[in-house]
């Protein structure tokens, strides 16, 4: 899968929290190129794994509230 490049001086990635200018757009949410290479290569009996789960809960609230704000309009 090809990275995505942004244009922008960089965005937040919400695995790491660092600024980041490449990676993936998940809910229009940045997941920068190391932080989708660590989730692919962890394995589910990793304490990381567990880590990487709690920071990705913050896309399925991204999403409902982007589809509770669709309706609302």
């Amino acid at each position: 899968m090809a990275a995505i490049t942004n244009k922008h001086a960089g965005e937040t990635c919400i695995i790491c929290e660092k600024q980041k200018r490449s990676g993936i757009h998940i809910c229009e949410q940045l997941i920068c190129d190391s932080c989708q290479k660590h989730i692919i290569e962890t394995d589910v009996s990793d304490i990381k794994y567990r880590y990487i789960l709690k920071k990705l809960s913050k896309l399925s609230l991204t999403l409902k509230d982007a589809v509770e704000s669709r309706h609302s309009s």
